[in-house]
């Protein structure tokens, strides 16, 4: 559950840089350390170090992480002694994607301050990235000797304690960021968070309800404070709460999932349906084309060497279902990267999820329900924490062999974290393609939002700006969904199927979404939203034509339904060649 955060600026507009700001209230020519007299040539480069920073932080606020890791390696030339200039041009390098190139110029940054706090903040969020988790908590507690009443250095502490199961300390330190920072919603939702590890509610919905007091809009918060009404039994307050949710983040597919199991519990089928039907888009609505979409697969093993398929949910639902590529889990990303057109430009953002196995835990022999085993279970399994980890890529508009290089380097970037994966987890993928305008494919000055494109499971922003994402969502989805070998609750009724295979997609698991959807589509042929989820099972497992076949059956029932038509559009989009035609014609002549 490992959440590294920022700290929030007027009234949590949370500015991109918001956790480094502090480097900028003094000036840059104050990391001179020759006693020589300052000169004239001295002010200027300084001045112009300070525009430079200044540029870089704007781009940072546009995401345009290139661009400004390229101004702020400009205000370092000028003037290469100021730790703050490093620790920006190391902030650059981070959020475009180059860690390792991040924490060198951290560390030079100490070289020239080495009782710089935000130094060693900066190493262990870089660090918490990579996901050496031990070696983050050195680097906070190193930021907490040196600056003890920061909150954010106590909050990070608490975040890694509780993912390293030091449960008493996370709470003392979880505590400390509240009394520091009482205001700050992302600390009480953190505390709600751990005192619902803890198996406190109680305390749960209170610090929930602080957090969101203080940002009414903070729907992770709202959801935590939906399930944690749901376990007290307070149904009323948790189905509102669930749908505040889903008002506020409507490709949110954990809220849908949650709102649906909610409204199928009272037999409320039918809006049950009109919520699911909703959760599943394969095209941006914005125009363009594109895909979101994530796949699991088993492991370390599995990258290298492929792995065995994972199980149907129950019994034989699971028959038939299409098996992605084992020897090599990337094909599904590369597939549809080999779609986007040669001149149009494009950010990928990939999400990376380890997840242990889990323990089997006995539940109390009156827990027949999955909500009631859940009580029962309380997260026990302190070595059983997700790790998450996120990068970027941009793809700009090229010809076709300096594309092909484009892919090939993602793919092996991609490869490479995921043979470092955790012996025994399963590793899950989220992949988000956005496109940039045509007109301005890769220009430096884009600053209009792009269209967005999905599948995305969770398609909820980055409102408190995380610099890495959390996964406690995952626990609100697994636990309302069966156990291995579990009998199902209702065999016989198409939404449950559907609902559960909602749960699996949202989680990444498209073999046992797609066992789940397929029962659901024989109990009921009419039910479109077991034919959408078909569609996007099948794109997560690598069967594109099993996707459209799906997607097709959506329309018989639906003529109208868009996301079927998008889907179907972009998945018969072609990829684009791989070389010239010029120099196809060449190796053909030659």
């Amino acid at each position: 559950m490992l959440t590294v955060i920022r700290k929030c600026l007027d009234g949590h507009a949370l500015a991109v840089l918001s956790v480094v700001l502090a480097c900028l209230a003094a000036p840059a020519r104050a990391g001179r350390t020759e006693p020589a007299p300052e000169t004239i040539w001295d002010q200027i480069m300084a001045d112009q170090a300070d525009r430079g920073l200044r540029q870089g932080v704007r781009y940072l606020d546009l995401k345009q992480y290139d661009a400004a890791a390229r101004e702020f390696s400009r205000a370092l030339n000028a003037n290469p002694n100021d730790p703050g200039t490093h620790l920006m041009m190391g902030v650059g390098y981070y959020w475009s994607g180059r860690v390792d190139q991040s924490l060198e110029e951290y560390r030079k940054a100490l070289e020239l301050d080495p009782r710089n706090a935000q130094a060693w903040l900066l190493i262990g969020i870089s660090l918490a990235w990579k996901g050496d988790e031990k070696a983050a908590y050195d680097a906070f507690r190193k930021a907490a000797e040196l600056d003890p009443k920061r909150a954010d250095v106590q909050m990070n502490l608490g975040s890694v304690e509780e993912s390293l199961g030091q449960m008493d300390a996370a709470l003392t330190h979880t505590r400390a960021a509240v009394a520091l920072d009482g205001k700050n919603p992302l600390y009480h939702y953190q505390l709600g968070l751990l005192y619902r590890r803890l198996g406190r509610d109680g305390d749960c919905i209170d610090s929930l309800r602080r957090a969101i007091g203080y940002f009414p809009e903070f729907e992770d918060a709202i959801l935590e404070l939906g399930a944690a009404q749901e376990r007290s039994g307070d149904r009323k307050s948790a189905l509102r709460s669930f749908r505040k949710a889903v008002d506020l983040k409507s490709r949110d597919a954990a809220a849908r999932f949650r709102l649906a199991r909610a409204m199928l519990q009272g037999g409320e089928a039918r809006p049950a349906r009109s919520v699911m039907v909703d959760a599943f888009h394969l095209t941006p609505e914005e125009g363009g084309g594109g895909l979101r979409l994530s796949v699991s697969y088993g492991g370390r093993g599995a990258a290298v060497s492929g792995g065995k398929p994972s199980s149907s949910p129950e019994g034989d639902a699971g028959r038939g279902q299409p098996q992605q590529d084992a020897s090599d889990p990337l094909s599904v990303f590369s597939r549809n990267l080999e779609r986007i057109p040669l001149e149009q430009g494009a950010i990928l953002d990939v999400d990376v999820v380890f997840v242990p196995k889990p323990r089997l835990v006995k539940a109390a022999p009156e827990s027949s329900s999955s909500l009631s085993k859940a009580l029962s279970q309380r997260l026990s399994e302190t070595d059983g924490t997700p790790k998450a980890s996120r990068r970027q890529y941009q793809l700009r508009a090229a010809k076709p062999e300096e594309r092909a290089r484009q892919v090939r380097e993602v793919l092996a970037d991609l490869r490479a974290l995921l043979e470092g994966a955790p012996a025994g987890a399963d590793t899950r993928l989220g992949m988000n393609l956005t496109f940039t305008r045509l007109a301005a494919a890769g220009a430096r000055g884009d600053s209009e939002t792009p269209p967005k494109v999905s599948y995305e499971p969770r398609q909820v922003g980055n409102d408190l700006g995380l610099w890495v994402i959390g996964t406690s969502w995952m626990g609100l989805v697994e636990e309302l969904l069966p156990e291995a070998g579990e009998a199902p609750t209702h065999p016989d009724q198409s939404d449950w199927w559907v609902s559960t295979g909602l749960g699996y997609a949202t989680l990444g698991d498209g073999q046992r979404a797609g066992a789940a959807f397929e029962r659901a589509a024989r109990l009921d042929p009419a039910n479109v939203p077991a034919w959408l989820g078909r569609g996007v099972a099948a794109i997560m497992t690598g069967d594109e034509s099993g996707a459209v076949a799906a997607l097709d059956q959506a329309l018989k029932v639906d003529p109208k339904n868009r996301a079927a038509k998008e889907g179907i559009k972009w998945l018969r989009r072609p990829a684009v060649p791989k070389e010239s035609a010029k120099d196809a014609a060449a190796k053909k002549g030659g």
